[in-house]
């Protein structure tokens, strides 16, 4: 059976194993918050800490004006992700700055890692991460149809540039 024909409990692990979570994500597409709404050639890499939390290092190029002559550079943040007990490890809070924490929920992965999706319990944002710089554009379209379904805006979802 493949990947597109089975049904999302079938696809999705019952457990977020946060050692194969760990890595490098390329973020492919994104309802993006206020903050990262310009940032192109994203990534986000997860380290597990031996403590149980999570050292999040992403990477972006934010987009610059249309007037703008300068050359866009890469730059980078560091957060902490905190895993919740007794969520199996899908829910998190992620830190940007002390004191302050936001909601991060995986609300799937493949049971291989090959790509995740990231939003948030109240539909805020919305993230397709892949373990490649692309995605196959009907898996895509398959997610796109499925979180549209799950109540988020989809019309707000852009591609991300690699």
């Amino acid at each position: 059976m493949g990947l597109l024909t089975t049904s999302l409990s079938q696809i999705t692990a019952n457990f977020v194993d946060l050692e194969k979570y760990s890595g490098k994500w390329y973020i492919v597409a994104a309802i993006p918050t206020e903050v990262d709404q310009h940032w192109n050639y994203m990534t986000e890499t997860y380290t597990l800490k031996k403590n149980g939390n999570i050292s999040i290092y992403t990477t972006y190029v934010k987009e610059n004006k249309p007037d703008s002559k300068k050359t866009p550079k890469e730059k980078h943040i560091r957060s902490k992700g905190f895993p919740i007990k007794g969520t199996n490890n899908f829910q998190w809070k992620v830190q940007f700055f002390w004191p302050f924490k936001v909601k991060y929920l995986i609300e799937e992965v493949l049971d291989d890692y090959s790509y995740t999706v990231v939003g948030h319990p109240d539909k805020k944002y919305l993230y397709f991460m892949s373990r490649e710089k692309t995605m196959n554009e009907e898996l895509y379209q398959t997610l796109v149809k499925r979180y549209k379904d799950h109540g988020y805006d989809m019309s707000q979802m852009i591609k991300i540039p690699q």
